[in-house]
């Protein structure tokens, strides 16, 4: 593992020149940044007895899977990850994910590359059989959907311990947990409704609702008594408006006829007299470790709105 560490050290001028390259598009992340200063030099992975063993090669066919994956992955393991990560209007991470080969997440492509490991959604594990892949000696592993940080923290080390990178997982929990600590010692306390241009919304025991406990804020939709995932009411908004609207653009809800709620006319005068946040990227589509960054620029955009 130090020859490894050693091999990929001397590769560091070309990273940096990668590094550079995709800070000034705009990513952000340390724990990921750091990644790419060893870029993709085969390693292995020691295990506690001792044992030396190739990292397994791991292909992501969805966003979420592809956080992970470019996330925790040591570079060399990647096969291949989602078309769509490589898309700016989907995340930050497209510039990193435009380094490797792409998906379309088809059961014919998994079986054509041959990863040891598949990432996948719930709803692709539905439409395909783990025995297929079996049979060609790929394994599966579904991306979990934890609804708070302890669910994520879990799912973060367990991924990453099947991708024989323990120790990244755990320096990315630590990474996310302190960053949460700091958020914490100067709360807004502010009553906010999570908003979606079709008027979907998110109560208790969802990721918003971790997001907003992370930015110290009070979410509008869980004190009204709203749990999961829904549309919310025109007429309580207007009877009982939140202090603050953090509005969400999805790519999905871009189209005209899923925006109508946000274009009524009563709509348009409550966002007038309130005050906006606007959330414009997809990153806080997933309910992975990127929540924190999320929660980060909630708390900013507050912070400049409440100096």
């Amino acid at each position: 593992m130090r020859a490894c560490l050693r091999a990929r050290l001397r590769s560091g001028g070309s990273a940096i020149s990668r590094l550079g390259r995709v800070a000034a598009a705009g990513f952000k992340t340390g724990g990921v940044l750091l990644a790419l200063l060893f870029p993709a030099t085969t390693c292995a992975a020691t295990s506690v007895d001792g044992t030396v063993r190739a990292l397994p090669r791991v292909m992501s066919t969805n966003l979420c899977a592809d956080v992970l994956v470019l996330s925790l992955a040591d570079p060399s393991q990647i096969v291949s990850v989602s078309r769509k990560s490589q898309d700016a209007r989907r995340t930050s991470l497209h510039a990193l994910a435009q380094g490797f080969a792409s998906n379309n997440g088809g059961a014919e492509e998994v079986i054509a590359q041959r990863p040891d490991i598949v990432l996948v959604s719930r709803r692709w594990q539905a439409r395909h059989q783990a025995s297929l892949f079996e049979r060609h000696g790929i394994e599966v592993l579904t991306v979990p959907f934890p609804n708070d940080w302890e669910g994520i923290f879990s799912s973060t080390r367990h991924i990453a311990a099947q991708l024989g990178r323990a120790e990244a997982g755990d320096a990315l929990v630590a990474d996310v947990q302190a960053r949460i600590a700091r958020l914490q010692t100067n709360p807004h306390h502010a009553r906010a409704l999570y908003l979606r241009p079709n008027g979907g919304s998110a109560g208790a025991g969802t990721y918003v609702d971790v997001v907003f406990q992370a930015a110290g804020m009070r979410n509008h939709a869980a004190e009204a008594g709203h749990s999961g995932w829904g549309r919310v009411a025109l007429e309580s908004l207007i009877a009982d408006p939140p202090e603050v609207f953090v509005l969400s653009n999805m790519v999905n809800d871009s189209a005209y006829a899923r925006s109508s709620f946000s274009r009524h006319a009563l709509m348009q005068t409550l966002l007038a007299e309130r005050p906006l946040i606007r959330m414009d990227g997809n990153d806080w589509g997933c309910s992975n470790w990127q929540l924190i960054e999320a929660a980060e620029e909630i708390a900013a955009q507050l912070g400049r709105l409440r100096p």
